[in-house]
């Protein structure tokens, strides 16, 4: 995402910010366009005094010629979109210094707030706030009558400040609350592990970078052995406890890169990147250990695989991982095995 600028309805997807940066020039297009059509309203208008007019509609048209601009250019540079809301506070300010009378012209400087209020830093909104009462307090002070300056100066700032700050919160929570729905979308509640989908999807991701960068790439498959007899024999409250210390350890022990997730009931599976057999069959051995460690009785039984041994699609490398893993349950359990020891049994894999 480009410095400064996001969309809390955008969540994390992976072209979030280029989508927070159409809708803020998308933003920037309806606030010149209003002030284009909202001067052009009135010099239509029945006006008593129409010496102002010529200076609006100079205005109007520079309103709608950036609005154009902005319309039609559909990839700006990041300066342009980070000028929007300032030079909408300018804009504003040259309103201020031609209307006759100024009237309610000064609110709109609460047009470029609610867009720096929805997309912008908390260190950009308040630069933006302060430039605008900078600007209002310039064209009060040069184009309004001494005795309305303090008046509208303060309920200006009271007005632009509230609903900014309002923005500010809403968008806030709204972030949160899409951030939170996305980890439910792909995460395991119980565990905290990437849900099936969301696991499938990172391995496919990383079995693409790998083959572009001739990389390896392996596979653990876990799964703990006679879950169902925990469950029947000491309740299901034994069995998510197993589930919360297994996904815990197994988290703590992979490598920031690596992907963890709960592909099943008691199934479990760790994406290694850049990582061949042998040395995903060092990680399961030690994971092995640290799981008796810590789960005591209850034992876990792994099976591993790679890139090479099972070819780089999602279901080959699973179904390797998975032949190899019942393999380890057949062997004895509590143990690792790996599928380049089953390839012949690997190789029917369609």
């Amino acid at each position: 995402m480009h410095a400064g600028i996001s969309d809390p309805l955008n969540g994390i997807a992976p072209d979030a910010g280029a989508r927070a940066r159409t809708r803020l020039r998308l933003s920037g297009t309806l606030l010149f366009g209003a002030g284009a059509v909202t001067l052009a309203a009135v010099l239509v208008a029945p006006d008593p005094d129409p010496s102002d007019h010529g200076a609006l509609l100079v205005c109007a048209a520079i309103f709608a010629v950036a609005a154009a601009i902005l319309a039609v250019w559909r990839h700006p540079p990041d300066l342009l979109l980070h000028l929007i809301c300032p030079l909408g506070a300018v804009a504003t300010t040259a309103g201020m210094a031609f209307a006759e009378p100024v009237g309610l012209t000064p609110v709109f400087y609460l047009w470029p707030m609610l867009i720096a209020g929805y997309f912008l830093s908390r260190r950009e909104i308040a630069a933006n706030l302060a430039f605008a009462l900078l600007a209002c307090g310039v064209a009060l002070s040069q184009w309004v009558e001494p005795g309305l300056r303090s008046a509208t100066f303060i309920a200006v700032a009271a007005i632009i400040g509230v609903v900014t700050a309002v923005v500010v919160c809403l968008r806030e929570q709204v972030r949160r609350l899409v951030t939170r729905l996305a980890e439910l979308a792909t995460h395991d509640s119980l565990t905290g592990a990437l849900n099936r989908g969301a696991f499938e999807e990172r391995l496919e991701a990383e079995l693409a970078r790998t083959a572009r960068m001739a990389a390896p790439c392996a596979l653990v498959v876990l799964d703990v052995d006679h879950f169902k007899r925990i469950n029947d024999t000491q309740g299901h409250a034994a069995g998510d406890r197993a589930l919360r210390a297994l996904a815990l350890t197994a988290a703590a022990m992979k490598r920031r890169s690596d992907i963890f997730g709960r592909i099943g009931g008691e199934e479990f599976a760790v994406v290694l990147p850049d990582t061949g057999l042998a040395g995903a069959t060092a990680f399961a051995e030690k994971l092995r250990a640290s799981l008796r460690d810590v789960m005591g009785d209850v034992t876990v039984s792994f099976g591993v695989t790679d890139a090479d041994t099972a070819g780089r699609t999602v279901r080959g490398m699973l179904h390797s991982a998975d032949i190899a893993l019942y393999a380890a349950k057949h062997a004895g359990r509590d143990r690792v095995m790996t599928a380049q020891t089953l390839r012949p049994a690997v190789s029917l894999i369609a």
